[in-house]
């Protein structure tokens, strides 16, 4: 019933790079992992992308 919370999804600003997702998805110190539609380019923005990114990070934590 909040109006100020609707949501919100990622995006690449005009002049920025794609790059950023790759930024935003890196482990910091190899204990503290990202997931999220902001941290998958190709389907940013979307459940889906959600959803590959939990399944990227599983694998990362499932290695280290």
């Amino acid at each position: 019933q909040d109006p100020f919370a609707f949501g919100s999804y990622a995006y690449v600003p005009v002049g920025s790079s794609s790059q950023l997702f790759n930024v935003l998805a890196q482990p910091v110190a190899g204990k503290l992992f990202f997931a999220g539609e902001a941290t998958n380019f190709d389907y940013s923005g979307t459940v889906h992308g959600a959803y590959l990114s939990g399944l990227r990070e599983a694998e990362r934590i499932l290695a280290s």
